[in-house]
């Protein structure tokens, strides 16, 4: 199964249009709506009137219960998604299994975050010093999260197996990412500025309105990923059994 554009994109969004994608997009949205109304009361809270007021939505409680619930949601939101990256790599669609929520979790998430910040790291050196170079860093590590989530692995073992298996697909790749993510950057964008001139810059309802869409893209376009993960894993796999065929088939021997 190569890496066909359109034909990864449609299988991508099949893998989220199901029960499993559908409670992991309502999830991602509640809980990032939750931490946007946390950390803006923790900062509302924190800073002078004035600035406070242009943040919304808040809500009013006791100060550490703000920044605890804040610390708390920002720390499950990278749960959802490594549940999400197993559900749609494994093709669950009716229920999630028990394991894709508690396997190595907390050492997943820790993974998940330094690499994380590793590869925000390296992406912009290699912007500032060359676009190019941070692009390719960008698609070459595409998978790193998928290697993490599914196989347990560290971050730096999951850099470099991304690398290899992405080798030969960058264009693709990023070709991919950027028919899903483009437009609906633009479409967000368009949307923010659209209900900022219509209610105001403080708005709750504009606020909470691109969080919800925004969160709920970041499960749709795990799908994709998982679908453009297993194409090329069973490429690569399939080459490798081409190899070995050859190499211990005696037909295939060199004749004198």
């Amino acid at each position: 199964m190569s890496l066909q554009i359109g034909s990864t994109i449609t299988h991508g969004l099949r893998r989220v249009a199901n029960r499993n994608g559908l409670l992991l997009v309502v999830a991602s949205v509640v809980l990032g709506a939750a931490w946007q109304v946390a950390f803006n009361s923790v900062m509302a809270a924190s800073l002078p009137a004035e600035a406070a007021g242009q943040l919304a939505p808040v809500v009013d409680a006791p100060f550490p219960v703000l920044a605890a619930f804040a610390v708390v949601s920002f720390l499950v939101l990278p749960v959802v998604s490594v549940v999400a990256i197993r559900t749609f790599v494994a093709g669950e669609t009716g229920s999630i299994p028990r394991e894709f929520v508690t396997r190595r979790i907390g050492w997943v998430v820790v993974n998940l975050m330094v690499g994380g910040a590793v590869f925000g790291v390296l992406v912009t050196v290699g912007t500032v010093l060359f676009l190019i170079p941070g692009i390719i860093v960008y698609v070459a590590l595409l998978f790193m999260a998928v290697f993490v989530a599914v196989e347990d692995e560290n971050f730096v073992a999951a850099m470099a197996d991304s690398w290899r298996l992405t080798r030969g697909n960058w264009i693709r790749l990023f070709v991919l990412l950027a028919i899903v993510i483009v437009p609906f950057t633009v479409a967000v964008t368009a949307l923010s500025i659209g209900l900022t001139i219509a209610v105001g810059p403080a708005s709750a309802a504009a606020t909470l309105v691109t969080v919800a869409i925004s969160m709920a893209f970041s499960i749709v376009i795990l799908g994709v990923i998982a679908e453009a993960f297993e194409r090329l894993r069973e490429e690569r796999d399939r080459r490798g059994e081409l190899g070995e065929s050859g190499a211990t088939d005696p037909g295939s021997a060199p004749t004198a």
